[in-house]
């Protein structure tokens, strides 16, 4: 039973558990162990390797670490999924959010009356390779906290 609860509380809806159980949202927060300030994001986790690596969704790791803390988003309510649209200097795009756990599943870079989606570059490609290669850890959902610690170089 111990095993079952562990595993539950890792990942998104782990999470969720946890937020609904405290009665805390996401947020601005600073780290227990290293008291280091992490910027408030739109969603509790995100599916990184759904979301950089499948070059449909059109991120780059730059584009998508300056948008993620500058956008303003707009929900729109689902069954199962809340689905937002949201907009950046630059960039448009869609996320899929299951809606218990706050965890963004997919994020598509809107390009109408664009030429295409862009190129990844050599930095997302080694992201991708490096954190997304094992069957098991594409499915591994990010906190806010390593979202941040990752996108500190590109802001």
């Amino acid at each position: 039973a111990q095993v079952i609860l562990a595993l539950a509380y890792s990942g998104c809806l782990g999470r969720g558990l946890a937020r609904s159980a405290e009665g805390t949202s996401g947020g601005t927060r600073m780290a227990a162990a290293g008291g280091e300030y992490s910027p408030p994001l739109h969603n509790e986790g995100y599916r990184l390797c759904r979301i950089m690596c499948v070059k449909r969704n059109g991120w780059t790791l730059q584009n998508f670490c300056r948008a993620q803390y500058s956008a303003i988003c707009v929900k729109e309510p689902r069954i199962g999924y809340r689905s937002q649209k949201c907009v950046a200097a630059g960039v448009e795009w869609v996320e899929r959010v299951v809606q218990e756990t706050g965890c963004c599943v997919e994020a598509t870079v809107r390009t109408k009356g664009q030429n295409g989606r862009p190129d990844t570059d050599n930095e997302t490609r080694a992201f991708c390779m490096k954190f997304c290669d094992d069957p098991l850890d594409r499915e591994r959902d990010f906190t806010t906290k390593e979202v941040f610690s990752l996108c500190r170089q590109h802001m």
